[in-house]
């Protein structure tokens, strides 16, 4: 197997071959494509590519509201699920990576999401998201559409206030995705994922200040734009 590229954002397969960037691998914990064989081609795949250092980062924490809203669970049930999700999956990973040659295994790193929020652009930056969020009336109307493209039937029942809680689990992740994640002093801005969505192309317009300006100027970018590259795993 191999990994496809299908489409990019903000960069491009030369640069990608360059090794310009260090490559994170952002895991949903609601996407069943990341299974143990998939994973283990993204990160062969990303070790061949990245600058220094791979990062693989397992979207956990942000997950709860979904089991909250969708499955009727308390906040402490919805979180604690979200956790054991997480670190199974983290086990997962893991287990991938003790497989690699001793050189490569010190090059991959996996964290939670609860690392990447204390990266300090997430800090700076979240709360105008969420500002933006709740007094930009065509921003939160984009936002509920991504929400509805996401989980298509599951939300049609839900009711608007429903549906803005839920949708934190997306605001949530404007801010690490736009700057990139920090992770022992070094910046990873290359994301591979398998599939573009509005997501994906409202990131590259706040980035590139082409959709939402009021916003964009809002956050305080730093460094290199973050890039995207819709990447599937492929059968030889």
């Amino acid at each position: 197997m191999s990994i496809e590229i299908k489409r990019y954002i903000n960069v491009n397969q030369a640069d990608i071959q360059a090794k310009n960037r260090n490559i994170f691998i952002g895991i949903s914990l609601g996407n069943k494509y990341f299974s143990k064989e998939n994973l283990r081609e993204y990160i062969l795949w990303a070790l061949e590519n990245t600058k220094d250092d791979v990062l693989v980062l397992i979207a956990d924490k942000n997950r709860a509201v979904n089991y909250e809203i969708l499955n009727g669970y308390t906040k402490d049930r919805a979180l604690a699920v979200a956790l054991r999700k997480g670190e199974e999956k983290k086990k997962e990973t893991e287990e991938i990576i003790s497989e690699l040659p001793d050189p490569e295994k010190k090059r991959v790193s996996v964290i939670t999401w609860e690392v990447a929020q204390k990266g300090d652009f997430y800090v700076r930056n979240i709360q105008a998201v969420l500002n933006e969020f709740e007094t930009n009336e065509k921003f939160q109307k984009y936002i509920l559409n991504i929400l509805d493209e996401n989980l298509g039937e599951r939300t049609k029942d839900l009711t608007l206030e429903e549906k803005k809680k839920l949708a934190k689990y997306i605001l949530d992740e404007i801010p690490p995705l736009l700057h990139g994640i920090e992770y022992d002093n070094k910046i990873y801005t290359l994301h591979p994922y398998p599939g573009f969505s509005s997501l994906d192309y409202l990131f590259e317009g706040l980035a590139n200040k082409t959709l939402f300006p009021e916003l964009a100027q809002k956050i305080n970018f730093q460094g290199e734009l973050p890039a995207m590259a819709e990447a599937f795993v492929k059968e030889i």
